[in-house]
């Protein structure tokens, strides 16, 4: 399976959302769904990690995960999502901040560019590989998580979070970067792991993931 990327029309903010996507599911989809009408975006571009450095690697392989994302957009039945697999064809970790800073070479400086991530993920930047550093090269665009407050850790990483903040969606398409939009998504207690156990279990979970997602899964005879 190869890349399958289409380009929104110009200077549109383009967004990111990254994952390890082992399984994708509705905890993914329904709030990024929810984002672009927040936002007005008119494309979502999902992101499939290879080899996350901070995480336990993935139990179904590059290319099971990168079916599983096709077939959840394909449920979805909407041109807003759409797939980018650079990294799935690299053999090093995915490193966010590098994967951006080649997104920002090939769109140039001046085109809006957003990373769709959860508020837990927003928490933890500061540990991630050169995290803070993401706002130089894009915006950020939280989706709420249940469970999760919108506090940082220190006073500093606070005054950095604030000073960023925007609570008017316009500025993200008029700039190229810099600005955090935290957004009142949908907070669905989904999340991959829990979906892992419960297939070791022998459980089903029609409700947490797509039917064409769950029958691959079937199929392939993952999380067994």
């Amino acid at each position: 399976m190869t890349t399958i990327i289409t380009s929104p029309r110009e200077n549109a903010l383009a967004a990111l959302f990254g994952g390890t996507f082992d399984p994708i599911h509705y905890g993914h989809i329904k709030p990024v769904i929810a984002l672009a009408g927040l936002v007005g975006l008119q494309r979502v571009t999902l992101l499939p990690n290879n080899v996350p450095p901070h995480r336990p690697q993935p139990e179904a392989t590059a290319l099971q995960r990168l079916t599983m994302v096709q077939l959840a957009i394909d449920d979805v039945g909407s041109s807003l999502l759409d797939i980018d697999d650079r990294e799935l064809r690299r053999a090093n970790p995915s490193w966010t901040v590098e994967t951006f800073e080649t997104l920002r070479r090939e769109r140039g400086a001046n085109a809006p560019l957003g990373f769709i991530i959860g508020q837990d993920s927003l928490l933890s930047l500061p540990q991630w590989h050169r995290g803070l550093e993401l706002l130089d090269i894009c915006h950020l665009l939280v989706c709420a998580r249940p469970g999760y407050g919108a506090t940082m850790a220190t006073p500093a990483l606070q005054s950095w979070l604030e000073a960023r903040l925007t609570r008017d969606a316009r500025q993200l398409h008029r700039q190229p970067a810099g600005l955090i939009y935290l957004a009142q998504t949908p907070l669905l207690d989904i999340s991959a792991s829990s979906i892992r156990e419960r297939r070791h279990a022998g459980r089903r979970c029609d409700d947490m993931i797509s039917p064409s997602v769950q029958r691959y899964i079937d199929e392939q005879g993952l999380y067994r």
